[in-house]
Order: structure tokens, then sequence, then C-alpha cells
């Protein structure tokens, strides 16, 4: 990885870790929901790879996976997502790698902003066609803006409820944030790609482990 794909990246970690607790937690949930509206699969890599944890809600045990919770509970139980707080969240995105940072955390922010970052002329996020550099510039002015907005009092966050086989998002406790999942034998994905004329879109297998096939 380039220097200067490192030095923008560490730009964008930086603004992303000065927001405070609940505009995080709002900004990351709004590129997940972005995510999920193109195709469902896709924000599954991300959650694990943020620290998400899926209960089932028949036992209430946690796995780490849809995998290891049809392992141990093959008769379908329904799930719903475990969010981290903003502490673990903090905790998490710091102790990423610079290159896992960049192929995770700005991979989804590159897809889950993907219709304002065309509107606005932010340039293409890293890919191997574009270094990302004028996109990650945009990027770190974005979140530094958000920063600086002033709280608004009564204003409560929801997430946009995902398509597919996800329920609107509510909480599983009164002290745990989670989203309500179907049965994990109904995961189809559902795919709104012909909003985006760009052409079909494939899904990334680990997000936060893919590599470039050229050097940033």
């Amino acid at each position: 990885m380039k220097e200067k794909t490192k030095h923008l990246a560490r730009q964008v970690r930086d603004a992303l870790l000065a927001l405070p607790d609940t505009v995080l937690l709002e900004t990351l949930a709004q590129w997940l929901d972005g995510i999920d509206e193109q195709l469902l699969d896709w924000g599954d890599e991300y959650r694990y790879a943020l620290g998400y944890r899926i209960q089932s809600d028949e036992t209430e045990r946690i796995y780490t996976s849809f995998e290891e919770l049809e392992q141990a509970e093959p008769d379908g139980a329904c799930a719903s997502w475990i969010v981290p707080d903003a502490e673990m969240l903090r905790t998490t995105l710091g102790s990423l790698s610079i290159e896992q940072f960049y192929h995770t955390v700005i991979t989804l922010a590159g897809e889950g902003l993907r219709d304002r970052a065309s509107q606005e002329a932010w340039g293409s996020p890293p890919s191997v066609v574009s270094d990302g550099y004028d996109f990650m510039r945009c990027l770190n002015v974005h979140l530094r803006s958000k920063a600086l907005q002033k709280p608004q009092y009564g204003h409560m966050f929801f997430p946009q409820q995902a398509a597919g086989r996800r329920k609107p998002m509510k909480p599983s406790s009164s002290e745990l944030p989670g989203w309500h999942l179907g049965s994990y034998r109904h995961r189809e994905s559902t795919s709104s790609c012909d909003r985006h004329p760009a052409g079909e879109v494939t899904k990334p297998a680990h997000p936060h482990t893919d590599e470039t096939t050229e050097e940033r």
C-alpha cells in the first residue's frame, strides 16, 4: 500500500473517531443501511468486522456469524443483531491496521455513500480502477463537518428498514440494542442494483481481508 493511501486512510479514521458517540453510531448505521438497500448479504460481512454479533431469539445465545448459529441451532431459529456500543466500536476501529481499515471501513463508506458521492462529485471510491484519493479527501471533509454540527435536541435516530429478510429494526432488549432478523434459512439476497446504471455488482466474500489487484 502506498504511503499516500495510508496517509489519507489515517485521516479518515481520525475524523471518524472524532465523532461524538451518537453521531458515530448513526454514521456507521447509515452506511450499513446504504449497503442493505443494494444487496442484503453484503452488510453481514461488514457487521462481523465491526464487532456485531448475532443472538438467537429462541435460546438467547450469542454467535459470531449466521454459519455458527446454523451449526448450533439447525432447526432454523430467528435471530437479532447485537449492536456494539460506541466504546466497543471505537476499540474495534482503533485496533484495525490501516490496511484493514482501508479495506473494511473505507470500502463500507464507498458503498454506503454511493449515491451521495455521485451527486456531490466526490470521485470514485478505492477500487482496482481508482486510487480513491479524491473520494477519501471528500469523506474526511464530510466526517469533520459532521463532528462540528450542533446536536439536535429531541432528535432520535432510527436506521432505515433493511430489505429482504430483515424486519424493521428494533431493540432486542432494553439494555442491548439489536436488529431483528427472520429465519436464517430464508437469507436470499435481494438486489436493487437497477438504481445504479453502472451495471451488475458482485458480492465480496470478506471485505476486511480483500486485497486489490494493484498496489495503492
